[in-house]
């Protein structure tokens, strides 16, 4: 259990700024985090992702990985991709325009059983 207190009212959820895509790697956004949170994620999770402040804003973290493909709401930067692939993953960008109107993206539609 990591107590993760955010700083920005903007990322109101944690799956607004952090999603895990395996046991080592996250798609994140330090800013998001208090300093203690940022050291227990890259002490956790060394092989994550950050994502830059455009991709936080278009909820990239908000995502869901199936197999080794990740599923983001449009906006994921290049580098961002480049960084997964060399993790092995996959991203494949989805419109959420819509859905995000309403403060939600992919990990929003899934019901996980």
């Amino acid at each position: 259990l990591v107590l993760c207190e955010l700083t920005h009212p903007e990322f109101y959820h944690l799956d607004t700024c952090f999603t895990p895509v395996s046991e080592k790697c996250a798609l994140w956004y330090p800013p998001a985090f208090q300093e203690p949170a940022k050291k227990e994620i890259m002490k956790r999770m060394p092989d994550s992702v950050a994502v830059n402040d455009a991709e936080a804003k278009a909820f990239v973290c908000n995502a869901i990985t199936v197999r080794n493909t990740v599923i983001a709401p449009k906006g994921v930067a290049e580098t961002t991709r480049s960084e997964m692939k060399k993790r092995g993953f996959e991203v494949v960008e989805v419109d959420m325009s819509e859905f995000m109107k309403s403060g939600g993206a992919c990990q929003c539609l899934v019901l996980k059983l």
